[in-house]
């Protein structure tokens, strides 16, 4: 029987750890890099940050910012998250407009949560990208005869004719609809198909697209290498079947839809909530602002640089916030996405502390913007934390800066986020 560790993500395990379970631990937190498991939902500034999976603290083992399962050795470790699998899915649905689970699910089990999750993210860039049609790549073909088809090839024809075969070497690029992105395409299906209980996942527009594509590709394809994936060459039209591609390859290669642990080496499939959170703080703060008014940190260009050349115009690491509410380069309010307790004793990290007070001090024109780190607000925080109960602070420069928890649900975070920079 594989034996399973469970935590809840920030927190430790559900039950006491034996010296076998700490050794195994140690070795998968220095052996396993999260980017190597990690599902990207979206474009954000989290994941280019990536934290621990597990890490040792003074009290004993704690889960990072993940959830999902990683296999190895016979053993599974499994991080469900510290908020419950609906809010989650919510997040999601708000941030990515992805339908993950029935909101009348209350008890999920993480594999069949990631699985769920994992066909919405493939669900919905998949119908994103066949409007336009199915994934038909175009493909190089050499043609020999008497006659040109398509562009002729001279170096080929020279080839032929040095040869004495009075023959013209041409290529023609026909759209194919058998190639490694439909091939990856209906392999994910299957794989999603096994691991989803309920016919209805696929959706209307797929459940239309799915037989062209096993028709093209036959009944057994082969599951294309990532080289060769990496090879194929997409137009403006069919660029968003690369997305598809991509995941639908990694989904093929069961990461985070296996059932045993048996093999040495780490398998599985993480989601960073960390990332979760900061796009869904995104869309609450376009909810509240209105979302032409809204930026976020992964679309900028422009950021100021931590350090300058003394001799050249060379510059040396950016800033990018989070959020940036109006103007970019007279923003009227800073936001930046914390997925950890606003809590004592700690209170508010000097890292992010010094990192917000970086953003705002770039800021010196009149009127100066507000800056805010938004935590969540975690179930069991009675207690209003110091750095909230005497908030707002100002800088040194006249900025205000609030540390505030931020709540869970769409309505409320959005009204929260309005009411925090009303008088501002």
């Amino acid at each position: 029987m594989t034996d399973r560790l469970i935590f809840h993500d920030l927190v430790g395990p559900v039950r006491p750890l034996t010296t076998e379970d700490d050794r195994w631990l140690q070795e998968l937190a220095e052996t396993t890099q999260p980017a190597d498991f990690t599902l990207r939902m979206g474009r954000s500034l989290a994941a280019d940050t990536p934290g621990p999976i597990v890490r040792r603290e003074l009290h004993g083992w704690k889960a990072g910012r993940y959830i999902g399962e990683l296999y190895r050795d016979g053993r599974i470790l499994e991080i469900r998250p510290r908020l419950d699998f609906n809010t989650i899915a919510a997040w999601a649905g708000a941030a990515l407009n992805l339908h993950v689970i029935p909101r009348s699910a209350q008890h999920v089990a993480a594999p069949t949560f990631i699985a769920e999750l994992l066909a919405a993210t493939w669900r919905a860039a998949l119908v994103d990208a066949a409007r336009h049609g199915p994934p038909g790549i175009r493909t190089r073909q050499l043609h020999v005869s008497e006659h040109t088809r398509g562009q002729l090839d001279v170096h080929k024809t020279l080839m032929l004719r040095a040869g004495r075969r009075p023959m013209l070497a041409s290529t023609v690029r026909p759209k194919k609809i058998d190639n490694p992105v439909s091939r990856s395409i209906v392999l994910a299906d299957r794989v999603l198909d096994r691991r989803i209980h309920r016919g209805d996942w696929r959706g209307n527009r797929v459940e239309e697209l799915m037989p062209r594509l096993r028709a093209a590709t036959g009944p057994r394809p082969v599951l294309p290498t990532w080289r060769e994936l990496q090879t194929v060459r997409y137009t403006p039209i069919t660029l968003p079947y690369k997305r598809v591609a991509e995941l639908s390859w990694r989904i093929v290669r069961h990461q985070g839809l296996r059932s045993t642990a048996t093999a040495d080496r780490t398998d599985g499939v993480l989601i960073d909530v960390a990332e979760l959170w900061e796009l869904f703080l995104l869309h609450c703060a376009k909810k509240a602002f209105g979302a032409a008014d809204v930026f976020h940190g992964t679309h900028l260009r422009d950021g100021h640089p931590l350090l300058r050349s003394t001799h050249t115009d060379k510059a040396f690491g950016r800033m990018y916030p989070d959020i940036v509410v109006g103007p970019v380069d007279r923003p009227r309010a800073i936001i930046d996405a914390k997925y950890k307790p606003l809590a004592e004793p700690r209170g508010v990290d000097r890292e992010d502390l010094y990192q917000l007070n970086a953003y705002l001090s770039a800021q010196t024109q009149l009127p100066l913007p507000s800056g805010a780190l938004g935590f969540v607000t975690f179930p069991g925080q009675a207690n209003e934390p110091y750095a909230e109960q005497y908030g707002p602070w100002t800088t040194s420069k006249g900025h205000h800066v609030s540390f505030t928890r931020l709540p869970v649900t769409e309505i409320e975070c959005a009204e929260h986020l309005r009411k925090l920079f009303a008088s501002r």
